[in-house]
């Protein structure tokens, strides 16, 4: 794993995206209290530092994923092609914003930037990628349509990350940052974001190293052991979905819980102020 050549650009985006969760769970926790009148004081200041995290974090996760496409060109050309569903070696490579992957047809049918990927590998816009149909067809992703589409939720919602956490700076340093109810809003609702896009972001990885479990060492069909029956595998599967779906249930509940009290008890801070108040007042 060490001297994987892909080992270092995942740690560091998976690290960046792991911040990025955090920081949008604060804004998202402190957005819903603004937006309900408590904690005021408390929570503008915790916005206003998570909104610094989630600027750069995810500005830095633009830079990371770049760097690791670039690793994953050199290194896994048939994923990154399977990505893009690029089938034809000779062509220019375009880039999709969003599509539909025709895999009988070979063609991607959306909206896409002509020559952007042949741009973004090779620093120019009419340089031809290698594409799928370079490769034996065994040594080719078969889940074309999934990968593209897990892959390119997975760069919308980091776009989409940018955006809304650059704007909401913006209104911080034009002083209106919590003037806008919406915006609020929309960091309330955002902080399901990063979580969806580090999870289509490994499967979009995991899915266009298929069939490989070591990249042109090792396939997947030759890693099983010969000790293992498809029904342990099965119930293993199963043991763990049911236990890791108890144990989001019961995150959930606890957070939603946490949340609701909040950080400190808003009765007995309304008692000491009223003291405050009144001591202020004998003297």
């Amino acid at each position: 794993m060490v001297f994987n050549p892909s080992s270092i650009d995942r740690l560091l985006h998976v690290w960046l995206g792991a911040f990025l969760a955090g920081a949008f769970l604060v804004l998202s926790v402190h957005a819903y209290y603004l937006l309900r009148d408590r904690y005021v004081e408390l929570s503008q200041k915790a916005f206003k530092i998570a909104l610094s995290v989630a600027i750069v974090f995810s500005l830095g996760q633009l830079m990371t994923g770049h760097h690791a496409a670039d690793g994953v060109a050199e290194n896994q050309p048939a994923k990154l092609a399977a990505l893009e569903g690029h089938f034809d070696t000779l062509e220019v490579a375009d880039m999709y914003l969003f599509g539909w992957v025709d895999k009988e047809e070979q063609e991607v049918k959306g909206l896409n930037i002509p020559g952007g990927l042949s741009f973004l590998t090779h620093w120019d816009f009419a340089e031809p990628v290698r594409g799928l149909n370079s490769f034996p067809e065994e040594d080719r992703p078969t889940a074309l349509n999934a990968i593209f589409q897990f892959y390119h939720l997975m760069v919308a919602i980091g776009m989409l990350l940018i955006a809304l956490s650059v704007f909401a700076g913006i209104q911080w340093w034009r002083g209106k940052l919590f003037e806008h109810r919406w915006l609020l809003w929309a960091f309330v609702l955002a902080v399901l974001l990063p979580q969806i896009a580090n999870q289509v972001g490994w499967f979009a990885a995991e899915m266009g190293r298929q069939p490989w479990v070591v990249y042109g060492l090792l396939r997947t069909s030759d890693a099983l052991s010969k000790v293992v029956t498809a029904n342990q595998v099965l119930f293993s599967l199963i043991m763990f979905t049911l236990i890791y779906a108890l144990l989001f249930a019961l995150f959930i509940y606890l957070l939603n819980k946490k949340i609701k009290h909040g950080p400190y008890d808003e009765d007995l801070e309304d008692k000491r102020d009223h003291l405050k108040d009144i001591a202020s007042v004998i003297r």
